[in-house]
């Protein structure tokens, strides 16, 4: 049985809140610190491609309502991402403290 890869789409939302977490970590004086964390950040997007169902679906009832799935990176931040076809697609990264 041939295994069926997933294209990984990074949103531009999504995107813009790696940088945003890169700036933030930037501000506090480690550059260096801020790109290894965005190349870990993307690697573990890229990732869950491998294994999409391993996460389960959204805890939060507007987001499970649109069946998407969360996955938690660095106990920290969870990434919100959908299977669509022959594609996960990842609609934000949230800092777990922002999840009420």
């Amino acid at each position: 049985m041939e295994k069926r890869t997933l294209k990984v789409v990074f949103r531009r939302k999504t995107i813009g809140r790696i940088k945003g977490i890169a700036i933030y970590i930037e501000e506090r004086g480690y550059p260096i610190t801020a790109e290894n964390f965005i190349q870990q950040l993307f690697d573990f997007g890229e990732s869950l491609a491998l294994f999409p169902n391993k996460y389960p679906v959204c805890r939060k009832k507007a987001w499970a309502k649109r069946n998407l799935w969360c996955a938690v990176f660095n106990k920290d931040y969870i990434f919100i991402y959908k299977l669509n076809n022959n594609e996960l697609v990842i609609f934000n990264i949230v800092h777990a403290s922002t999840i009420v």
